[in-house]
C-alpha cells in the first residue's frame, strides 16, 4: 500500500510539471518579445512593436480567461487601423478559422489548468495521507520520483529524436490528435495570428517545453539523490526502512 500511495504522488507530481512547462512557455511575454525581435515579425506585419505586444497580451489574457473574446483588439496594421466592429472598423481578428481554432485553443488551456491543479490537490492529498500513515513520507517520494522521473526522461528521448526527424509532419500530427477540425490551417494572406507565430516560433517554444521537461525532473532526480544519500548516512542500519 505504502508503494502505491509513493508512486501516484510520484505521477501526479510528473503530471503537474509537465502541465507547468506547457503553461510557463505559452505565457511567458519574455518569450514573446524574443521571438518577435528575432523572426522582425512587427516588420513583417507592418505593425509598432508595441502594439504587436499588446495585442499579443489581449491574445493571452483571452486563452487564460481574462477576455470572453477576441473582439475590439485596437491596433494599427499596414497603415490600417483595426478595432471594434461597431465602431466601423475591422476586427484584429477578423478570420473566421482563427477565432474558431482559438476557442479550441482556449479550451484545451482550460482542461490543462484543470489536469494541473487537480494534480496539485492529490498529490498534496497523497502527501498527507502517506504522513498520517505514519509512512517516511518524503523517502516514498524521493525514491518514487526519482524512478518516475527517470523513465520520463527515457520515454522523452526517443520522442524528442522523433520529433527531430520530421519537425513539421510532428507539428501536424500533433493537431490532428488535439482538434477535431482543420481550422488551424491558417492561410498567411487571410490570417494575422498566423504571421504572429510562424513555424518558427513554434519550434522554439517546443525546444523551451523539453528543456523545462527535462531540467525540472533532472532537478527532481538529483534533490531526491541527495536526500537519499543523506537519509542514509543517517540511518544505515534501516535504510529503506519505511515506517
Amino acid at each position: 500500500m505504502r508503494y502505491v500511495l509513493g508512486y501516484a504522488a510520484a505521477l501526479l507530481l510528473l503530471v503537474l510539471i509537465v502541465c507547468q512547462s506547457i503553461i510557463i512557455p505559452t505565457f511567458f511575454m519574455p518569450f514573446f518579445r524574443y521571438q518577435y525581435t528575432k523572426n522582425e515579425i512587427a516588420r513583417h506585419m507592418q505593425m509598432e512593436f508595441g502594439e504587436l505586444m499588446h495585442v499579443t497580451g489581449e491574445l493571452l489574457d483571452y486563452m487564460r480567461g481574462r477576455r470572453d473574446n477576441l473582439q475590439g483588439i485596437r491596433a494599427t496594421v499596414a497603415g490600417e487601423e483595426r478595432g471594434p466592429a461597431e465602431e466601423g472598423l475591422r476586427e484584429f481578428f477578423d478570420c473566421r478559422e482563427e477565432v474558431i481554432h482559438m476557442e479550441d485553443v482556449r479550451v484545451l488551456y482550460d482542461r490543462l489548468y484543470i489536469v494541473r491543479n487537480t494534480a496539485f490537490w492529490g498529490l498534496l492529498a497523497l502527501f498527507l495521507a502517506m504522513v498520517l500513515l505514519r509512512y517516511r513520507a518524503l523517502y516514498l517520494l524521493a525514491r518514487c520520483s526519482r524512478e518516475v522521473m527517470a523513465g520520463f526522461l527515457g520515454l522523452g528521448l526517443i520522442f524528442v529524436g522523433i520529433v527531430a526527424l520530421d519537425f513539421d509532419r510532428a507539428f501536424e500530427v500533433f493537431h490532428l490528435i488535439l482538434f477535431d477540425n482543420d481550422y488551424w490551417v491558417l492561410n498567411p494572406s487571410q490570417s494575422l495570428l498566423i504571421n504572429m507565430v510562424p513555424i518558427e516560433f513554434f519550434m522554439d517554444i517546443a525546444v523551451f517545453i523539453g528543456a523545462l521537461m527535462a531540467l525540472v525532473p533532472l532537478a527532481v532526480i538529483a534533490a531526491a539523490s541527495v536526500f537519499l544519500r543523506r537519509d542514509k548516512l543517517r540511518n544505515p542500519l534501516n535504510f529503506g526502512g519505511i515506517v
